[in-house]
């Protein structure tokens, strides 16, 4: 695990100095989704400290201030006020959560303030479509992993019976709805489904219902914790099926959950190149950046690196923003955005949705829990 000294300084909401750059960020570092949320926050921590290191942005450092939100939605929206309203932020950055950020979309209140959100941990087609101009995304959606996923399985592999095991929430019933429509396309339906309780995280019953089902294969909405527990428990009880799940799932949150072994064969698709991928610049610059918050024998993560990505970016819009950046002028930077090149990871935020990645591929977890794509 990464170090926790280390994840406790860059989790402190120190209160903002207005000569700062002050980004605002609300994320669970508790419950069932802190191992992501620390991850996430602790990516863009590393990236402004390198910039910081360098003098800021014209002179001015960059004060992250992350607040925890436990994944609660209406935290999440109390948090976003505050930073707006009393630390004065101006941009947002890596949200977590399909369901906090229906919320804060449905509430208009990156709208009505003007302040730009860089980079949210969700593909749910509800949060992207019609999404809002303020948001600007970094990752491609739930339903083109999907389309991936049921491409390789139907297509190359000619799997014929799919289920599915999906979180009860607005981010479970995005991707479901994804998958029955890809499904759709094919001819072709369920062979059985299973939802899960999004605060407890328990997929016993899920296990259990799946491994009647006996389908081919089992694609998972859910996130990390959940997922691991369902996988051992599916196994454990004689479940061949294979598996995939969305990016959602940390693969390494689910090795130290469940160890090697059992998830040992988990596909997964990613929206992010590797992080171990060195043949790109910005991966490399990633792997030195990240390498002092590591212990010698981990390895950078993908909730890391997109972290450490949606910082590039915005510290790029900064940039272009010019000297005392305010909302305004960092939302304008953040629109003209046209394919920018990070170092072998493009994004465009010049289209009316603000999608700036479409960039999807699959890997599964290996024997010795590393990735092969």
């Amino acid at each position: 695990m990464l170090r926790k000294s280390l994840f406790a300084l860059s989790l402190i909401a120190t209160p903002a100095v207005y000569a700062d750059i002050v980004i605002g960020e609300s994320v669970p570092t508790t419950g069932i989704a802190a191992d992501t949320g620390k991850a996430l926050a602790l990516g863009a921590s590393i990236y402004f400290g390198r910039i910081n290191a360098q003098g800021g942005i014209n002179g001015e450092p960059i004060n992250l201030l992350t607040k925890d939100d436990g994944y609660n939605p209406i935290r999440t929206m109390a948090n976003t006020q505050s930073l707006i309203d009393n630390d004065k932020a101006v941009a947002l950055i890596g949200y977590y959560g399909t369901q906090p950020m229906q919320e804060l979309l449905n509430s208009k209140l990156l709208e009505t303030t003007g302040i730009p959100l860089v980079g949210a941990f969700t593909g749910a087609d509800t949060v992207r479509n019609p999404g809002s101009p303020y948001f600007f995304q970094t990752r491609a959606g739930y339903s083109q992993e999907i389309e991936k996923i049921v491409a390789l399985l139907k297509d190359h592999l000619g799997v014929n019976r799919i289920a599915v095991v999906a979180q009860k929430d607005g981010f479970g019933q995005a991707g479901y709805t994804a998958l029955k429509a890809e499904l759709a396309k094919r001819n072709m339906q369920l062979a059985g489904e299973a939802w899960y309780d999004r605060v407890t995280g328990d997929t016993s019953e899920a296990a259990t219902a799946m491994t009647k089902v006996n389908a081919d294969a089992v694609i998972l909405i859910a996130i990390s914790k959940p997922a691991a527990t369902f996988l051992k428990k599916f196994r454990d009880q004689g479940g061949t099926s294979q598996v995939y799940g969305l990016s959602a799932i940390q693969y390494d949150d689910v090795i130290r959950a469940v160890g090697k072994s059992s998830a040992s064969g988990l596909g997964l698709s990613q929206v992010f190149p590797a992080p171990t991928n060195a043949q790109l610049k910005v991966i490399r610059d990633f792997q030195k950046d990240a390498e002092p918050f590591l212990k010698a024998d981990e390895y950078p993560t993908y909730a890391l690196l997109e972290g450490y990505m949606s910082a590039r970016i915005l510290v790029e819009a900064l940039k272009r923003a010019g000297k005392n950046p305010t909302r305004a002028s960092v939302y304008a930077a953040l629109s003209n955005m046209k394919k920018y090149d990070l170092g072998g990871y493009t994004v465009d935020f010049s289209n009316p949705r603000r999608i700036g990645s479409n960039y999807v591929e699959l890997t599964m977890i290996s024997p010795t829990g590393t990735l092969s794509r």
